[in-house]
């Protein structure tokens, strides 16, 4: 009868509704959704008050889409207008204008998927948004005897449209970075924390306001996403969501590779950061396995949807992936067990060999696919970074760094990040999770010595007449194994335990290494400080991790640490949005009078 009473128990318990995960999941969704919106109205703002795009005729908002905005536009403008729309797509698929008289597939020479989705959705809801309610117009008087100019606005103007996808995806890029810094730090105060970060350092976090169509706009928002993915990935010990993060990592993937050329080298770095991490023994081999087939899936899909791009076929990163997986496949089980202080300096030897061999078989299959198929796509790029560390030019070089945004990064970058409360908030959280890392693997190491010590006590403290036999009949093996154990505890130092006991969070792991490569990459390119700062708000968010607060001496050290924090960065934000509004301000004025003139 009372087997029976538990098991019904049991059933009972099992069937209760999680009121407090529903109720966390529910308030994380809800500040996401909120912090998305508030920066989709903040850019769509700055962008509209710097352009005064509303009092602008069509022409003229076409003319402020500068270089590459308006070429990437043009194909937009095309599937938008060109009927039927497959006639549109078999135009960009036979495109004279770039190279004329030969024909370029734009699909597979560019990265416009953006655009092809972004005219379908129009083209799909065209007779709804032609509305009245979707489409308004009027007429501008521009004064100085210029003649007056039609202006429509809404979402059934094409151009306002596009403008309307790039600014959501604004919007889903701080909900993506909530997200990633609430799940990387366990705290909702740190997604907020990090949102608060980006709006503080908002200039240096993105251009999409001054330059919407930029191809970093377009794959941000969904690296983001992946990364965040990717994290929640390496903490799934238990794999009990495998195959969800597989199938969600995979198309975000393929997305980020269709959105942004440059994709592909930020892959590179994130597949060599999980060999490496497989390499120090922070995953294990499955799980390497599991993140290098989501990179499968998707570049292989990404070359399909491009068309068989050329420069992805011959990519670094497509070399560095198929070298990995063989090793992952083949070789991974070759490893040293660590038992002794020389076992860890070999395997330390064996590692660097590994990577080492690793690289220049990469760079070696790279060159040999270049040579065979005469592929050489990406030499641009390569040309580029040769003339970063060189006395090396070339005519694309000189195209590329006479831009700013190709130089170096300054110095400026720095001197901003600190004076805004950047900088001194991930240095303050790298230390924490460092010194928890440090502590917490000693904690471990100390309590599993005084379980063996406990163990061996009781092992000796039995005592009798038939123990005292058998002892005394197996005391020469008795003292064999004695001298074996004192043995052992030499060689078992203090190094081995603990490089055998250190005890690594893989996501956060993981989130420091690729912010190390995202420096790397601002470093040598100022544009990409668009990856490097994002990354910083998110380590930043650390601080609100109540388990690296553990060892924090004195007790209340913490919570001054925090409250630092907080109000430099309120500060801080509150200046920098000012300034962000204020900076427009008078334009806005002083180029409406005229144009107000004509309602």
């Amino acid at each position: 009868m009372e087997e029976n009473t538990v098991a019904v128990e049991k059933v009972v318990k099992q069937k209760s509704f999680p009121k407090n995960k529903f109720l966390f999941s529910i308030t994380i969704v809800s500040i996401a959704t909120l912090v998305g919106y508030v920066h989709y109205r903040y850019v769509s703002h700055l962008f509209e008050n710097d352009r005064n795009f509303a009092y602008l005729s069509e022409l003229e908002r076409e003319m402020s889409f500068r270089t590459e905005m308006g070429f990437y536009y043009s194909y937009y403008k095309t599937l938008v207008h060109e009927k039927p729309f497959v006639a549109g797509i078999s135009k960009l698929m036979f495109d004279k204008s770039v190279e004329h008289p030969k024909e370029v597939n734009a699909f597979n020479r560019f990265n416009i998927h953006p655009e092809v989705l972004i005219a379908a959705l129009y083209r799909y809801f065209e007779v709804w948004l032609n509305t009245t309610e979707h489409r308004q117009c009027h007429i501008i008087d521009r004064g100085h005897d210029l003649s007056p100019v039609e202006s429509c606005v809404g979402l059934g103007q094409p151009i306002y449209f596009y403008l309307e996808a790039i600014w959501l995806l604004a919007g889903l890029n701080v909900t993506a970075l909530f997200l990633h810094a609430t799940a990387l730090s366990n705290s909702i105060l740190g997604g907020i924390f990090t949102v608060m970060q980006y709006f503080a350092n908002h200039s240096e976090c993105t251009r999409v306001m001054w330059a919407p169509n930029e191809r970093e706009n377009m794959a941000g928002p969904l690296l983001i996403l992946q990364c965040w993915l990717v994290s929640m990935q390496l903490r799934d010990r238990e794999r009990k969501s495998t195959f969800p993060l597989q199938i969600s990592i995979f198309l975000l993937n393929c997305l980020c590779l269709l959105c942004w050329q440059f994709t592909q080298f930020i892959f590179l770095t994130q597949t060599a950061i999980f060999f490496v991490m497989e390499q120090i023994r922070v995953i294990d081999t499955k799980t390497l396995c599991v993140l290098l087939h989501s990179h499968f899936c998707g570049l292989h899909t990404a070359i399909l949807l491009l068309q068989g791009n050329d420069m992805l076929k011959s990519s670094l990163y497509a070399s560095f992936f198929a070298v990995v997986s063989v090793y992952a496949l083949l070789f991974s089980s070759f490893r040293l067990k660590v038992e002794n202080r020389l076992d860890v300096f070999v395997e330390a030897w064996l590692v660097l060999l590994r990577l080492s061999i690793v690289t220049c078989l990469s760079v070696y299959l790279k060159s040999a696919i270049g040579d065979f198929f005469e592929m050489k796509e990406d030499g641009h790029v390569w040309e580029l970074l040769a003339s970063k560390l060189t006395d090396y030019k070339s005519f694309h070089t000189m195209i590329y760094t006479c831009s700013e945004v190709f130089d170096f990064l300054p110095l400026g970058s720095f001197v901003r990040s600190v004076g805004g409360a950047l900088l001194p908030s991930a240095l303050t959280a790298i230390a924490l999770a460092t010194n928890y890392t440090i502590k917490e693997t000693r904690s471990k190491i100390e309590r599993k010595i005084d379980k063996e010590i406990d163990v061996n006590s009781d092992d000796g403290s039995d005592s009798g007449i038939d123990s005292s036999d058998v002892k005394t009949k197996k005391s020469g093996v008795t003292i064999k194994e004695e001298e074996r154990d004192s043995d052992i505890d030499e060689i078992r130092d203090g190094l081995v335990r603990y490089v055998k006991g250190l005890s690594i969070d893989p996501a956060v792991c993981y989130n420091l290494m690729q912010l190390v490569a995202y420096g790397l990459m601002a470093g040598l390119v100022m544009r990409l400080k668009l990856l490097f700062v994002p990354q910083l708000c998110i380590i930043s968010s650390l601080l609100f991790n109540t388990e690296y607060h553990r060892y924090t001496k004195p007790y209340y050290l913490k919570y001054v640490i925090i409250i630092c924090n907080i109000w430099s960065l309120v500060n801080t934000m509150y200046l920098n949005v000012t300034k962000e509004l204020s900076h427009i301000e008078p334009v806005i004025e002083s180029k409406n009078k005229d144009a107000l003139a004509g309602f």
